[in-house]
């Protein structure tokens, strides 16, 4: 009888230390794919902080050009505002009078002309005035088709992508609760070593199920 019992001993210990072989290597895969989701959301954080450069960056030198652009307008129209009023005079101008009107209405068109290739004319109202806003809005939208400036985007992944690490190291405290179960079957005999397995068992299972639901949880996109 000592041999018999001596030898379900044996075996149940044999079973106990598989067990807590499993669920050691479930626990390094568990810590393997936190670590992942982790080194992915240091990817994401330096993305987004590249993006944040990108966009400051193309924001300054869109004003930059935009705004000059609307300087350019602006002497356009005084020019040409100018030379409409120059006009005016010129109507009731005569003689020596008249001739110098109309050089300066001549050269204020010219300027005006020239100035009007420095600037975007489809941006002009049907009233004269010039849409800033509209330009800076089509410039963005340019710059966006061959740089990356979502940089919300990317600290939005990278927060999810900390909280999937964060729910994988939950799943990790929750399988490594079973070996201690485990262990302590050799120290208690009877219904308690079913009661220590089954507990055991339980806190594996639901810490794999945990994990891999977690795991396969999409976080990006």
């Amino acid at each position: 009888m000592d041999e018999v019992a001596e030898e379900k001993d044996d075996r149940l210990e044999t079973w106990m230390a598989v067990l807590i072989a499993i669920v050691v290597t479930i626990v390094a895969v568990v810590v393997w794919r936190a670590s992942l989701a982790d080194d992915a959301a240091g990817d994401e954080d330096y993305a987004g902080l590249r993006a944040v450069v990108f966009a400051e960056n193309t924001l300054a030198l869109n004003y930059v050009r935009a705004y000059e652009d609307y300087r350019n307008y602006l002497r356009y129209w005084y020019y040409r505002r100018l030379g409409e009023l120059v006009d005016a005079d010129l109507a009731n101008a005569t003689g020596e009078q008249a001739d110098i009107l109309n050089q300066e209405s001549r050269a204020a068109y010219n300027q005006a002309d020239s100035n009007a290739y420095f600037f975007e004319t489809r941006y002009l109202h049907r009233d004269g005035t010039y849409n800033v806003q509209r330009q800076l809005g089509s410039m963005w939208a340019d710059e966006q088709r061959t740089k990356d400036l979502k940089y919300e985007s990317k600290f939005m992944a990278a927060d999810r992508l900390r909280m999937k690490t964060l729910c994988l190291l939950l799943a990790l405290m929750i399988i490594s609760i079973a070996p201690v179960f485990y262990s302590l079957v050799e120290s208690v005999s009877g219904r308690w070593r079913v009661v220590m397995i089954i507990l055991g068992s339980l806190f594996a299972v639901a810490g794999i199920i945990f994990a891999v639901l977690v795991d396969l949880t999409r976080w990006v996109g």
